[in-house]
């Protein structure tokens, strides 16, 4: 089964090289600059655009907008549970009552049970904590983990790692550690510790940021129709105010690169030695094709990566990541699995709780819909 397994990836290419310089172009120019983008890849607009709407109709691209949370008071914060069996079909309903969760999956490995993000208001943090403790001390979730992390570094599809002689990718592991060697300390912003958390938007920011989330390349009409107002306040609204308080981290395009069926999503919370080693594999990580995202983990030399490799190359990984512990980079690593097939929800931010210029957080409303809901399950679990 396995075998077959790895036979099939062999045969899923649903894309050209074209299709991968079209994306790489998208991330490096950003969605919005399509006129650009051909003019750079000397392509007619109209043969861009119909290229990108075929990978977007055939579920192969997804653009969205990733925000800076930092600059809008929003902290993220990790979590990985182990959760009751009894609570399994119902854990999401839980993990979500709060509002400002932002992405939940199903995990396996260390913890067998969820993998949630929530990206919560600075001084509300210790209120997701309580929360979190709710759930415990119900046994809805067991044991858990919980990490501060900095804004998420997206990274997007390139030629590395591509043969264009083949049209697939060839993972180059042994390149990787050579890489690393030679790879800068400097981190981008994304990557380094916030000196605070400001909020630099008002309530229009907030929720044109809400509907570049969901579609990068949204026009500023679609957005004045849904608020009212006009196509130029939009605009105004957009550069003077998200694009000169840098509110948008980068632009996230997301390409399928390998078969779902044959493919995993891991999730590494990676620990360094030492701060220049973390630098040197983050910088040597930004470009690779199986990584997805970075973030450091707050205060410490810490490396998140969600990543999404073919299941040969899985193994491929461990073995590198093995090396990089007897080469003495890594002090230690845990994973956790999610795959494709089981999908992850995600939501944008919660723009309705942002009123007034700051974000309103309804701990004693999400304590007692909790208290609720868990009253009723037990109910009908004794019935």
């Amino acid at each position: 089964m396995y075998a077959a397994s790895l036979r099939k990836i062999k045969k899923y290419k649903q894309f050209d090289s074209m299709d991968l310089i079209i994306v790489e172009a998208l991330g490096k120019y950003g969605p919005r600059n399509i006129l650009k983008i051909a003019n750079y890849l000397g392509l007619a607009e109209s043969t861009l655009r119909y290229r990108i709407n075929n990978m977007i109709k055939r579920k192969l691209l997804k653009l969205h907008t990733n925000v800076y949370h930092t600059s809008l008071g929003l902290k993220k914060v990790l979590i990985f549970a182990d959760i009751d069996k009894m609570y399994s079909t119902l854990i999401e309903k839980f993990m979500t009552i709060n509002d400002f969760w932002a992405f939940i999956s199903r995990i396996h490995g260390l913890k067998e049970g969820i993998h949630a993000l929530y990206t919560v208001p600075i001084r509300y943090v210790n209120k997701l904590n309580e929360y979190l403790e709710a759930l415990a001390s119900h046994n809805i979730i067991r044991t858990y983990e919980i990490y501060y992390s900095t804004c998420f570094h997206r990274v997007n599809p390139t030629m590395t790692w591509f043969d264009l002689k083949i049209n697939d990718w060839r993972f180059d592991w042994q390149g990787l550690i050579k890489e690393i060697e030679i790879s800068s300390t400097y981190l981008p912003y994304t990557l380094r510790d916030p000196a605070d958390f400001p909020i630099l938007a008002d309530e229009m920011d907030v929720f044109i940021l809400k509907e570049l989330e969901k579609n990068a390349i949204v026009s500023f009409r679609e957005i004045a129709k849904k608020t009212g107002t006009t196509p130029q306040n939009i605009y105004y609204h957009y550069h003077h105010h998200i694009v000169a308080n840098r509110l948008i981290e980068d632009f996230q395009i997301y390409l399928r690169k390998y078969d779902p069926m044959c493919s995993v999503l891991p999730y590494f919370i990676i620990d360094f030695h030492d701060k220049d080693i973390f630098a040197k594999v983050a910088n040597s990580l930004r470009n690779k094709p199986f990584v997805e995202v970075l973030g450091k983990i707050l205060g410490r030399n810490t490396l998140f990566i969600s990543a999404n490799l073919p299941l040969n190359e899985f193994v491929n990984m461990l073995n590198t990541l093995n090396e990089m512990v007897a080469l003495g980079y890594i002090n230690e690593y845990r994973y956790y699995l999610s795959y494709p097939l089981e999908g992850g929800r995600r939501q944008t931010i919660p723009y309705k709780n942002f009123v007034n210029g700051s974000w309103m957080y309804h701990h004693d409303e999400y304590m007692r819909e909790l208290e609720d809901l868990y009253k009723k399950v037990k109910t009908e679990l004794k019935s």
